[in-house]
């Protein structure tokens, strides 16, 4: 089963919304705060870490709430770079190779951002303030820690199919949905065409589909909705009576599964696909088994991932400097209340 929906400290994602030059062009190395095995971390490293955290965070607070989630988040930024250290090496002594899924994933990144080569590509990082080489190593290095995720700790989760029964049963509030559809959309804007360029392309990308291309290239290739764009297009759930009554008249008249034809809205030229239709009630097992199974592979995956890499530093030499706390280590709590008291 796939890691999905997946949040503990490390997150396995590639830095593409993070591209200040404030902390991306790499000018000095720092003084050493935490060695780990051969590797090292730098306070360089972590200033931009912090950087990195206060600039997500800015995205949904504010004032004093966003100092506050500041102030409760960055304890741990020592610990995820340890982590992560301890998750590289370990694919280093597993023999791990990447290589070829960097090289598709740095293309996907190019089609996602609609570059025609991946000189493109590194030309964008680098206007970007960022370094390539950097870039790309960051790219395998997610790589690396995913595979080793994967291998050394979600392959030993099994969740049974009476694990999924029990939770669905217990959680049926959870399942219990009212009438509606599921759609995702490509959409074509007038925002750099003429409305008649903008729809001879929305028909060309309505053309591909009907001749058999997958929704999810087409969504990449056409679409210029930057909010569905990664996620195959998908709007979400929509209740009935909730849709703009041209989009529900379009959609109305599609089965699960197909898409309309080219529709003129505000917004500029739209193609949507029904992606599921649901009636008013509880879902029944079959419809939701899948996604029950991630839930409890999720939940049973923080608390394994935690133990995993507590086993790692216990394999490993790890050493800080005076003030720095690591609270992935084994009993940190004290050290770190005291930390946080003298700050």
């Amino acid at each position: 089963m796939k890691i999905r929906g997946f949040r503990l400290a490390i997150v396995i994602t590639v830095a593409l919304g993070f591209s200040s030059p404030a902390w991306s062009v790499r000018k000095l190395v720092g003084r050493v705060i935490a060695r780990i095995n051969n590797d090292v971390i730098t306070n360089w490293q972590f200033e931009r870490e912090k950087l990195k955290l206060h600039e997500l965070l800015a995205r949904d607070y504010s004032g004093a709430e966003l100092e506050t989630q500041f102030r409760a988040q960055s304890p741990n930024l020592l610990r995820d770079l340890i982590d992560q250290n301890l998750m590289v090496q370990r694919a280093k002594d597993m023999d791990i190779s990447v290589e070829t899924d960097v090289v598709k994933q740095l293309d996907d990144i190019r089609k996602t951002w609609k570059l025609e080569t991946q000189a493109d590509l590194q030309t964008m990082v680098e206007k970007q303030g960022m370094l390539w080489e950097d870039f790309e190593d960051n790219v395998r290095r997610q790589t690396l820690m995913r595979e080793v995720m994967g291998r050394e700790v979600g392959s030993r989760i099994i969740i049974s199919r009476e694990d999924t029964q029990k939770y669905y049963d217990a959680h049926h509030d959870e399942f219990n949905f009212p009438e509606g559809v599921r759609i995702a959309d490509i959409l074509v804007t007038n925002e750099d065409r003429t409305p008649e360029e903008a729809k001879k392309r929305a028909e060309q990308a309505l053309a591909e589909i009907k001749a058999g291309a997958k929704w999810e290239n087409v969504v990449r290739d056409y679409s210029e909705d930057k909010q569905t764009v990664d996620n195959a297009g998908d709007l979400g759930f929509f209740k009935s009576g909730t849709l703009a009554p041209q989009l529900a008249e379009a959609v109305a008249k599609v089965e699960v599964g197909q898409t309309t034809d080219v529709l003129n809205t505000q917004h500029g030229y739209m193609i949507l696909k029904v992606t599921q239709r649901r009636e008013q009630g509880l879902a029944p097992f079959v419809d939701v088994e899948q996604r029950i199974g991630e839930i409890l592979y999720n939940q049973k995956m923080q608390p394994a991932l935690r133990e995993y890499l507590k086993t790692l530093r216990a394999q490993s030499y790890i050493q800080l400097a005076p003030g720095f706390i690591d609270t992935g280590a084994e009993s940190p709590t004290d050290k770190l209340e005291m930390a946080q008291a003298n700050q």
